[in-house]
């Protein structure tokens, strides 16, 4: 009867420990402020998909963790893709508690940022990005009339930002020096255009 209940009581323990070791593990609590979609890779997990504004929890195991992330570059109506690659990986050594990691707008140390245009100018708009200087990028997107908030991607942010668009007739408007009003979690910057603003 002693070893029997020797036993149980060792059960016990092992099954407390196991329990105490599982509850007491590390988590990752990923947040994606971005305006794209974001890839996420966890050591060898399968690849996860954290929408725009959204978050993952994960129970992270013990030792090192790689955590690896890439946003879905936005596409024109054809597919090719637009803008620059966003991604970065984090190394997180012997995690304990909760660990956040909140996804910025950056590629290495080059600040990105996304122009999000709406056209109300009731033509299509064709966008330049960082329009005279010497990071000028001509996207390969076409902005319908009508659209609210289109995402052409993300590109190099400065200070002297600017985002340029024009109509098939050649006709142009330009929002200049725009780097101060990118929003710094998302790395967003909402333009509106209008017909008037068209020269």
């Amino acid at each position: 009867m002693g070893s029997r209940l020797l036993l149980l009581v060792a059960l016990a323990l092992t099954l407390g420990y196991i329990g105490w070791r599982l509850s007491t593990r590390a988590s990752l609590q990923l947040t994606n402020p971005l305006a794209l979609p974001v890839r996420v890779q966890i050591n060898a997990d399968p690849m996860v998909v954290v929408a725009p504004g959204g978050a993952l929890d994960r129970r992270l195991a013990r030792g090192t963790t790689v955590v690896t992330w890439e946003a879905e570059r936005a596409r024109t109506r054809g597919g090719v893709p637009v803008g620059e690659p966003v991604r970065g990986t984090r190394l997180i050594e012997g995690p304990s508690g909760r660990v956040a990691h909140v996804i910025t707008p950056s590629r290495g140390d080059t600040a990105l940022f996304a122009p999000l245009i709406t056209n109300e100018t009731g033509v299509p708009l064709f966008v330049r990005v960082n329009a005279g200087t010497a990071a000028a990028e001509e996207c390969a997107c076409r902005v319908p009339a009508g659209a609210r908030r289109a995402s052409i991607g993300y590109y190099r942010l400065f200070r002297n930002s600017s985002v340029e668009v024009r109509d098939s007739s050649g006709r142009r408007a330009l929002f200049p020096d725009i780097g101060r009003e990118v929003r710094g979690r998302s790395g967003t910057v909402g333009l509106r255009f209008a017909a008037a603003d068209l020269r």
